[in-house]
């Protein structure tokens, strides 16, 4: 396996094409009906190529990410591309669902990248994690593809709906962290997704709250999903469509350049589901968000 790229291949987002017999996963590598055909439009990869252009150390995150792929395949990766304060930045995320008896480990993505990326060897065989993401960003590259925390998701067995937890793992063993619970609802059940928003230590008035978290261009989707992390919560729409993509875009201020990309390309995007989400603060008594994301398979 070789890292190297062309120079030709700073546009290589164009050439994530669908092929017959690709798959389409959400962000949680759940698997859906495209609401479209989609064969030789663009592949939700090619988003995130797209948006590496705007980070530094492109040509490294752009080879990281092959590496991957080649280390454990195709549509095997999720991605995440955030806007936080103005900056990008890129998050992954490995799934496999069988845990203890799972093929994709923290293990196997380091020895597939061959020492490009080296991660905490705190985390136990015996864990029975579902998923883990990490971290790529310049600090990353500069440290010669260290990975300072590893984040590890896990069950939560008794939740009446579908939750998890995730766990930040350092080199340093006593120094395992609870990071965020999260949970699963179905969109339209705006009840209990208003009864956990207001479940939070961050409300002003809860109403504002609410009218200002369910954007109303952004309900029409497939489930909600709320987080409680340490310094902030999270409100992610799942299965949102292309039109609605752009809404989100326009909502959380994203950079024109990518914007113009999408709608250029709005007709060869048509085909996919989107993943987006926001964390937010309260402070002052006013809702501020301090990050977003955007999510896709690789």
């Amino acid at each position: 396996m070789t890292c190297e790229m062309s120079h030709s291949d700073s546009h290589h987002f164009l050439n994530e094409r669908i092929r017959p017999g690709d798959p389409y996963f959400n962000y949680c590598y759940w698997p859906y009906e495209p609401p479209a055909d989609g064969i030789g439009k663009l592949r939700a990869s090619s988003l995130l190529f797209r948006a590496i252009q705007e980070m530094p150390e492109a040509q490294w995150l752009t080879d990281c990410i092959r590496a991957i792929q080649a280390g454990i395949g195709d549509f095997r990766s999720v991605y995440g591309i955030k806007l936080q304060n103005g900056e990008w930045s890129l998050e992954i995320y490995l799934y496999d669902y069988e845990r203890e008896d799972r093929i994709v480990s923290v293990e196997r993505v380091m020895a597939a990248c061959q020492g490009k990326l080296v991660f905490p060897d705190t985390v136990g065989a015996h864990v029975p994690y579902f998923m883990f993401s990490f971290d790529l960003d310049a600090s990353v590259a500069k440290a010669n593809g260290i990975i300072d925390t590893v984040h590890v998701y896990v069950g939560n067995p008794g939740s009446t709906v579908s939750s998890g937890i995730s766990y930040g793992f350092t080199s340093n063993p006593q120094a395992t962290e609870l990071e965020n619970f999260y949970f699963f609802f179905d969109a339209q059940d705006r009840e209990q997704i208003v009864d956990k928003i207001q479940c939070a230590a961050w409300l002003n008035q809860p109403d504002t709250l609410v009218q200002t978290l369910l954007r109303p261009a952004l309900m029409d989707c497939q489930t909600i999903c709320l987080a409680n992390k340490r310094v902030s919560n999270t409100v992610y729409f799942s299965g949102v469509n292309v039109l609605q993509l752009q809404d989100f875009l326009r909502w959380q201020k994203y950079p024109q350049s990518f914007q113009d990309f999408i709608a250029e390309h709005q007709p060869e995007l048509d085909h996919l589901l989107y993943d987006v989400g926001v964390d937010y603060q309260v402070r002052s008594n006013e809702v501020q968000f301090v990050k977003s994301g955007i999510y896709g398979i690789a």
